[in-house]
């Protein structure tokens, strides 16, 4: 029965969590909006929300579900223009958002189209031909926006083609399909997440972004594949499934660490999309790692879940922070559609391991300059990857961005260099501004009151010994603008061995290297530890032991970490040195 399973669980788990915080008032301005504790708002996509409430209705066939549905669809209207078009938020002019309600309240239709009252789809249908027709004249591939937006609109186009049976949506739907689906690396990898979708870095590196796509972009092209029926399609899909499950941990967590927009990622898949689940599960009879894969994000979701919300990382309850209800009501979608379309044997499937699980490798990805690696209980990502959204400022530099060990679990996981609100309405606040760090590894100087960093330094070389998993870096130290420290040309070594992973560091004259270590030990074996102190960031949403480390006379640091595993099974204790 669907009803055992984690994905009925969880999504009641998270509906009732949900009504928790609607707004039950008379107040049309208000009502049926889902609070915000974290960001002290009501979001403006919450009314995406609609399909997950009238799921579980059609599943349990309690009134609640239904009325939270239609109280968080009429809320919309306080959103929706006269033209058809959504505003993402009160608080702002975008409204391509307006593909992601289109595409919730048409499965919110189909769902219950047996069960809602009449008056209520109406209302759906009316709002559904105002949207669909809004897209269809003002988002594609041309739009300024990331390709995310054009691609996820080929899925709603396609939804409201066939619902409304119009020729000029079905055509142009799969205009923008095709249009993403030329937009894959030879590798599998999804490009255009820049404005425009060619632009290119310094490096020559078009914009990725692994959590988007993972969770929100390919989720759509397999979703229009299968409902076309186009099986080529969904050959090319497979293949674009599997290399994106190679960046996900034993866990069930997303490593997105090099992202051009990781300002949104989070471990377990990005701030406001709906989830990887639907496209795995779609294609599960594939390949049956592929439910495997959809299962272990669904539990790492539902380990970060409390009170019946998705919190914003693992370490988010125990630092004290709220919750961000866009988590919840977005991710609830995927859980929805898990439960409508997919067949039980795949939601409750026989357990796998992951194909790269438990294997020794080292891979390169030209198309991000990043390295994955991996060696007994170990795996570890080096990036070089250069491009650049404006203020985001994800890391570069040839950094290690990612450690894992699959005894204690996440050890160092990094994402961006500095918390920049890039989105506003989107994106939380921290209280303890001291100890709200980034939790990205770099070596760091002060040169005349400005800082330069090695994770800021975009022109770094890198090569790689196969043989020995070794990663070498050529590096330099940059300011957040990119002017380069002069004279800085530190190297880095990082050999990653079944014990652990040993960084070593040269020619680090007058710098520190800052490591933030979220779980395990850390080892000095040159250089000296000058401080250590805890904190916590948003962005990944750990805590971590931050330790400074300044090098020899000589300029030479050696380092190495281990996992120290708690023999008992429980949660990762804190860093050790």
């Amino acid at each position: 029965m669907k009803e055992k399973t984690v994905y009925f669980s969880l999504l009641k788990k998270f509906c009732d969590g949900l009504i928790a915080l609607q707004d039950t008032s008379s107040d049309p301005a208000f009502r049926g909006g889902i609070r915000c504790r974290s960001c002290k708002t009501i979001h403006g996509r919450c009314p995406d929300g609609v399909f997950a409430f009238v799921e579980l209705y059609k599943l349990t066939g309690e009134k609640k579900y239904l009325d939270a549905g239609l109280d968080v669809f009429a809320y919309g209207d306080n959103l929706l223009c006269e033209d058809g078009g959504l505003y993402n938020d009160a608080q702002t002019t975008w409204r391509y958002t307006t593909t992601f309600h289109l595409i919730a309240v048409v499965e919110a239709y189909l769902a219950g189209q047996e069960i809602l009252p009449q008056d209520a789809k109406e209302k759906f249908r009316d709002r559904i031909v105002r949207m669909a027709e809004w897209l269809y004249r003002n988002l594609d591939e041309k739009s300024p926006a990331n390709i995310n937006y054009s691609t996820t609109n080929g899925l709603a186009l396609a939804l409201a083609g066939k619902f409304l049976c119009n020729a000029d949506y079905l055509r142009q739907a799969k205009r923008l399909t095709d249009y993403a689906m030329a937009h894959f690396t030879e590798n599998g990898f999804l490009y255009g997440e820049s404005k425009p979708h060619d632009k290119k870095s310094a490096l020559g590196l078009y914009g990725i972004d692994l959590g988007y796509n993972a969770e929100e972009s390919v989720p759509a092209l397999v979703k229009y594949a299968c409902l076309v029926g186009d099986e080529g399609m969904k050959d090319k899909l497979s293949k674009v499934l599997a290399r994106q499950a190679e960046f996900l941990f034993p866990d069930g967590g997303w490593d997105n660490s090099f992202g051009n927009r990781n300002n949104k990622w989070t471990y377990w898949g990005s701030r406001t999309s709906d989830g990887c689940a639907p496209a795995y599960l779609l294609l599960a009879d594939r390949d049956p790692s592929f439910a495997e894969v959809a299962l272990r994000n669904t539990l790492l979701l539902e380990r970060c879940t409390e009170g019946g919300l998705l919190y914003g990382g693992p370490h988010y309850r125990r630092h004290g922070e709220y919750a961000c209800s866009h988590h919840t009501f977005e991710h609830a979608n995927a859980l929805a559609y898990a439960l409508e379309n997919i067949d039980e044997k795949y939601l409750a499937p026989e357990r796998v391991s992951l194909p790269s699980e438990g294997k020794s490798f080292l891979r390169y990805y030209p198309e991000i300059h990043t390295y994955k690696m991996s060696e007994g209980e170990y795996s570890a990502t080096v990036t070089g990857y250069d491009f650049d959204i404006a203020f985001s400022g994800h890391a570069s530099g040839g950094t290690l961005t990612a450690l894992y060990s699959r005894r204690v679990g996440p050890m160092v996981m990094a994402s961006v260099n500095e918390y920049i609100l890039v989105e506003p309405t989107n994106m939380q606040q921290v209280k303890d501004i001291e100890h709200h760090r980034p939790l990205t590894p770099r070596l760091s100087a002060e040169r005349g009151g400005k800082l330069y960093q090695s994770c800021f330094f975009a022109q770094m070389q890198m090569c790689a010994d196969e043989a020995a998993r070794r990663v070498c870096v050529q590096t330099g130290l940059a300011d957040r603008t990119g002017k380069v420290l002069e004279g800085a040309q530190p190297e880095i070594v990082y050999t990653l061995r079944r014990e652990g992973l040993e960084i070593g560091i040269r020619k680090a004259f007058s710098m520190q290297f800052i490591l933030p270590l979220i779980a395990g030990s850390a080892r000095v074996l040159e250089g000296t530890l000058v401080r250590r102190e805890p904190i916590f960031f948003l962005t990944g949403g750990f805590m971590a032991d931050e330790l400074t480390i300044e090098p020899s006379p000589e300029g030479s640091l050696r380092i190495f970490i281990s996992s120290d595993a708690d023999e008992n099974g429980g949660e990762a204790d804190r860093a050790q040195v």
